[in-house]
């Protein structure tokens, strides 16, 4: 299968993705032609003869600066790290001593654009929620879980028909990210007990981590057709879609979260979900 890196994260992204499903960003490989100014450091367009900052004659070389856009998205897999751009470093002309630094009109006004642009970047960043599907916090992998896994195992093995058992093994190896294995024995389990909803949405997860997102939105869909009203199907089904692009689909199972119970925890977060993407 082809895949792409996410600019902001470094994940490993499916080919056809259009948001990074780890950090929410919206896929971009643009490009922008600029001219640094020499003295204040300010990218400007590569036509201008004089810097729109600090009214210098431009000198520098036009070079090319990649243009990223961040997206806010609520997941519960990992937290990205902010990442800041170095801008090259300026270099400041000596001012004559003695008289006043006068401020052109266009300074004052860009200044005061910049200052909005960085209010609103720090507003973004203060509300940012990680976008993944919506389980519970994963226990941190201590030897005393890897031995009860391994207990589960044997007893699973020598008692196939045990489902308690089989359940807590998948769910002990979903916690802790063993995904592929997890996806094996939620299998076993929903052979026999083909109607729950629950197994069948942290089944879903699991694809969605592996990357097979068809048959995660696929199971999830079934467990909505053993119980319509699941919110938890409901939310997870919207992340999958907007992590694929699908961006109508996420928006109608978000609503349809909301619907169910709108005063329940889940059904603000796809609250937030509509209102950070502006659907």
């Amino acid at each position: 299968m082809a895949e792409k890196k996410c600019q902001v994260c470094g994940t490993i992204l499916p080919e056809e993705a259009k948001f990074c499903f780890k950090c929410g960003a919206r896929l971009s490989e643009e490009q922008a032609k600029v001219i640094i100014c020499e003295i204040c450091g300010f990218e400007n367009q590569p036509e201008y003869k004089f810097c729109v900052s600090c009214g210098s004659k431009l000198s520098g070389e036009i070079v090319s600066t990649e243009v990223k856009r961040s997206v806010e998205i609520d997941y519960k897999i990992t937290e990205p790290e902010a990442v800041k751009k170095e801008k090259p470093e300026a270099k400041v002309k000596p001012r004559k001593k003695g008289g006043f630094i006068k401020l052109s009109f266009y300074q004052v006004f860009y200044f005061g654009i910049v200052v909005v642009f960085v209010g609103l970047i720090a507003y973004g960043i203060i509300r940012k929620e990680k976008t993944k599907p919506d389980v519970h916090q994963h226990p941190e992998v201590n030897t005393e879980i890897m031995a009860e896994i391994e207990k589960l195992r044997q007893r699973v093995n020598s008692n196939p028909d045990d489902m308690t058992s089989t359940l807590r093994l998948a769910n002990l190896l979903h916690d802790v990210h063993i995904f592929d294995q997890a996806v094996e024995y939620y299998r076993r389990y929903l052979e026999k007990n083909e109607t729950d909803p629950d197994a069948r949405v942290d089944m879903g997860i699991c694809l969605f981590e592996l990357g097979r997102v068809d048959e995660a939105i696929k199971e999830m869909e079934k467990a909505l057709s053993y119980s319509p009203n699941h919110q938890l199907a409901l939310y997870n089904l919207g992340i999958v879609n907007l992590a694929s692009g699908n961006i109508e689909r996420a928006k109608d199972y978000f609503k349809r979260c909301i619907d169910v119970n709108p005063s329940a925890d889940v059904a603000q977060k796809a609250k937030r979900m509509l209102e950070q993407h502006k659907f």
